[in-house]
């Protein structure tokens, strides 16, 4: 019994046994264990991340551990420069900032290593994960461009692995641009043009060390900045890639050796090799857009892509009766799933919906075919829905529905892949198109081109090209005079797409093999040439 401060008594329950429970577990509260399966939890603290990290890579690389040196002062890179300097030969490798994008990407380090010394680690960009402040102890990308300066003017072959990439990582990082004298990927490719993969770490285990346990650098650090790792486990990683790489480059100089390999050698030593920093420098350069005249060609594409809507949703009432009536057909619901002629109900997806998703190959198959008893075009695809079919189908039937759709697919086409896509694909930092050329990118040897690709621009569609627009820089002002060889023409290609040249008063056109004239306009008498 408790008296209050009025005198009255009362009675306090006591706190039942679950209650009680609860209170213990908020007193003390369950210690989680993290482990390796959690990595991909957001919920994980960055502390307990880099500790399970750091325990995977010592499992998978550890071996490496005595022969990686992390490089933290300028005397001892420029010992290890000079000792490679004096052996005549050195791997390089970069990693960034966990991207891909060397314009806009940092360098965390570049790693190296030459034969007689320790794989290195060139730690750079290093965070503390707590502050976010640079680690101490670490080298300048300055430091970095004046060594490796030493390398280019004693002649030292510089080996590297898709060198294109790390070439270019250097050029905008550190603002030198440094000789691939042997890329491994390019050569893997040339020794064996049906390889299943070029990357290094394969190409090590298949050829090198078949001990080594696979591993990539997006699985060893799941879900980090690659900035936020101690710089000693980073290299494990990271210095290895070049060791790996020069070791590969011995075993490909000996494989060269074959008597029947001597021509694809000298492909690979003349050609293959030169073109890669040029390649690289192109890349580089990238290709400018005219994004005003993109945007006015997407507001017009659009509104043709939703007029065909339009004449299509036309098309489509008038066969709604053709449709409705179908629809009371047994072949509606139901399908034969035996020889026997037994018959099941069709699935969701088999069945026709309400509307007709005309995108969906299934649903069109049902509308061409089915209902519209379209003849079968095709042997390989007797229900397809293509391009191919449809052109066929369209010239059997005259059935203005197929001419809609095909129109309607090459306006998207458009849209998808040029119009809308391409002024997304520029860069940030200067606005143009940083596109790939691969000069091993397709079976046949000759160069291809992705991210976007820039060897697909339509030809018979002239208002696509217009997009593209020489820099600033590279518009020439010239006059008329004896000297230029002037041929008539008729219709001059603008930002504003193809015009009569007498509109521009402009009766003939400058012709030059040598380079590509983008546009050409009359301006206060003077012909402007964009090339």
């Amino acid at each position: 019994m408790i008296k209050s401060i009025w005198g009255d008594e009362f009675n306090i329950e006591e706190t039942p046994l679950k209650d009680k429970k609860i209170l213990n577990k908020i007193k003390k509260p369950k210690q989680v264990v993290w482990t390796e399966a959690n990595l991909k939890s957001k919920n994980m603290p960055l502390e307990d991340r880099l500790n399970i990290i750091t325990s995977n890579v010592y499992k998978i690389l550890g071996k490496q551990a005595e022969n990686t040196i992390v490089i933290r002062n300028r005397d001892e890179l420029h010992q290890y420069i000079l000792n490679a300097i004096n052996f005549g030969r050195i791997a390089i490798d970069t990693e960034t900032n966990n991207s891909l994008d060397p314009l806009t990407c940092s360098l965390m380090g570049p790693c190296i290593y030459s034969k007689g010394q320790k794989q290195a680690y060139i730690p750079i960009n290093h965070i503390d994960y707590k502050t976010g402040k640079l680690l101490p102890n670490q080298l300048t990308e300055n430091d970095i461009k004046e060594e490796f300066q030493l390398l280019i003017d004693n002649n030292t072959k510089i080996i590297m692995h898709n060198g294109k990439f790390d070439y270019k990582v250097i050029h905008c990082t550190c603002n030198i641009d440094l000789p691939i004298y042997w890329d491994t990927m390019i050569a893997a490719r040339m020794l064996d043009e049906n390889e299943p993969s070029a990357g290094l770490k394969q190409q090590y285990i298949d050829k090198i060390d078949s001990s080594q346990e696979k591993y990539s650098i997006d699985k060893l650090f799941e879900n980090v900045l690659y900035a936020t790792v101690d710089p000693d486990v980073f290299a494990l990683y990271a210095a290895t890639d070049a060791m790996m790489t020069d070791k590969l480059y011995e075993w490909q100089v000996e494989a060269f050796k074959n008597e029947n390999l001597k021509n694809v050698y000298n492909v690979f030593m003349n050609i293959e090799m030169p073109i890669v920093t040029v390649v690289a420098k192109m890349e580089l350069e990238g290709i400018g857009l005219d994004l005003d005249y993109a945007n006015r060609l997407s507001i017009k594409y659009h509104k043709l892509s939703e007029d065909c809507n339009n004449r299509i949703n036309q098309e489509m009432i008038k066969i709604l009766p053709l449709i409705e009536e179908w629809k009371l057909t047994p072949e509606a619901n139901e399908k034969s799933v035996s020889k026997t002629g037994k018959v099941a109900i069709k699935s969701k997806k088999e069945q026709l919906e309400d509307p007709i998703k005309l995108d969906s190959p299934t649903q069109l198959a049902i509308l061409v075919y089915d209902i519209l008893k379209s003849p079968q075009v095709s042997t390989k695809s007797p229900r397809g829905t293509g391009v191919d079919e449809l052109t066929s189908l369209y010239r059997k039937t005259n059935n203005q529905l197929f001419k809609l759709m095909l129109e309607k697919r090459t306006l998207d086409k458009l849209l998808n892949t040029f119009i809308d896509k391409l002024p997304n694909d520029a860069n940030i930092k200067d606005g143009k198109i940083h596109c790939q050329f691969n000069s091993l990118g397709t079976d046949t040897g000759r160069f291809s081109s992705s991210s976007p690709n820039l060897q697909q621009i339509p030809r018979a569609n002239i208002e696509i090209k217009p997009m593209f627009r020489a820099p600033t820089s590279q518009i020439k002002e010239i006059e008329f005079d004896s000297q230029l060889e002037l041929f008539p023409y008729e219709e001059i290609e603008t930002d504003k797409g193809w015009v009569k040249a007498k509109d521009l008063k402009i009766n003939y056109c400058i012709i030059d093999c040598n380079k590509i004239i983008k546009n050409i306009y009359n301006q206060n008498n003077k012909i402007i040439i964009e090339i």
